[in-house]
């Protein structure tokens, strides 16, 4: 006999369309289907006077290869916390008021190039929890063609300004671990969003700077909170990642903050062989969106020496040389360096 949440009948259909088809057998005409970033990058090689032609070769059929994949991305949270903004944000060259396949699944579904972005509510946030559940553990059980769990990644957005916040960990513990089973670790990311509310929240009145020290000592106690509970109670190290998709000031949205290093985090969380998918899709264009960062470390430079790493078989952290990206591999290194590192500012649209 099934637990009675089993029991439930759900439209399993909306998860089975999810699944795509190879990219070689994609017409080329419609605009998702078009491979933005490979392209740009496979006609940069071709064209490149300083690689010789097996050289060439080797790169053009690593990037057929890395073009045939696909992405599943579910993104869950409470009402309100940012889920879609964040997805906006990520993404915002997407047409996402026309996009949401209509089903009467409680679970959103998006289609991107070659990226299904999934978006529902937590169950226990759910005006139907138990349908909430079941679609979730329906969607994460899916396997693909090669055995593998269908969805790739899992993130759970909070409200860093939520008073609550340190208590999330109960919802993710109760509803995603078990349904993650022994990959959890590998597949889930825990975001708090909003932080640019938070000294406010701390202070009870309108604060200009948007990280003070005390909101910063703040956030960092909340997250490692909810890292110490997530590790002594379900065994996984997992720390959550701080930013703002849209940081508010005055009551105008003025740019986002940490949105470089969110992307640096889904590329290294990603199976390598799926991580430039991540960047082959309709991204923000531009300073505002991408520069604004805790200054921890050069995100940037951790995104170009994974896409180099992804496209030079063999190379390790972009073998940098002198700061120089693919310079330890000599000249076709420092040309694919030199490729990768003009193509990702094209597709970011930064300036620097």
């Amino acid at each position: 006999m099934l637990p009675d949440q089993f029991q439930m009948t759900v439209d399993n259909k909306v998860f089975k369309r999810g699944r795509f088809v190879d990219a070689s057998h994609a017409s080329g005409t419609s605009p998702k289907q078009r491979l933005s970033f490979f392209d740009d990058v496979r006609a940069r090689i071709s064209g490149h006077a300083h690689m010789d032609d097996a050289f060439k070769a080797s790169l053009t059929d690593r990037l057929k290869t890395l073009s045939q994949s696909s992405l599943n991305i579910l993104v869950v949270g409470s009402q309100g916390v940012g889920k879609t903004a964040t997805l906006t944000q990520l993404f915002g060259q997407h047409e996402w008021d026309h996009d949401a396949i209509q089903s009467s699944s409680l679970l959103i579904r998006h289609e991107l190039n070659q990226l299904t972005c999934w978006e529902g509510l937590l169950p226990s946030e759910s005006e139907k929890p138990e349908q909430t559940d079941c679609e979730i553990s329906a969607l994460l059980s899916e396997t693909a063609a090669n055995g593998l769990p269908l969805v790739d990644l899992v993130l759970v957005v909070l409200d860093s300004s939520s008073a609550n916040i340190d208590n999330a960990y109960v919802d993710i513990q109760k509803t995603l671990i078990a349904k993650l089973g022994e990959h959890a670790e590998q597949r889930l990311v825990v975001l708090m969003n909003k932080v640019d509310k938070v000294a406010q929240c701390i202070r009870g009145e309108y604060v200009e700077d948007m990280m003070p020290l005390d909101a910063e000592v703040w956030l960092d106690c909340t997250s490692a909170a909810i890292r110490f509970h997530l590790r002594e109670n379900v065994g996984i190290h997992i720390t959550p990642l701080l930013y703002s998709a849209v940081a508010v000031q005055k009551g105008e949205a003025v740019r986002s903050y940490n949105l470089i290093k969110l992307m640096a985090r889904l590329m290294v969380a990603l199976p390598p062989e799926k991580r430039l998918m991540l960047l082959n899709q309709p991204l923000s264009q531009g300073d505002e969106t991408w520069r604004y960062h805790d200054e921890r470390k050069i995100y940037m430079q951790s995104i170009e020496n994974l896409c180099f790493d992804a496209l030079h078989k063999g190379a390790r952290d972009g073998d940098r040389f002198g700061g120089q990206l693919g310079a330890f591999l000599g000249r076709h290194g420092r040309a694919l360096g030199d490729i990768v590192s003009d193509g990702l500012r094209k597709q970011f649209g930064t300036s620097v």
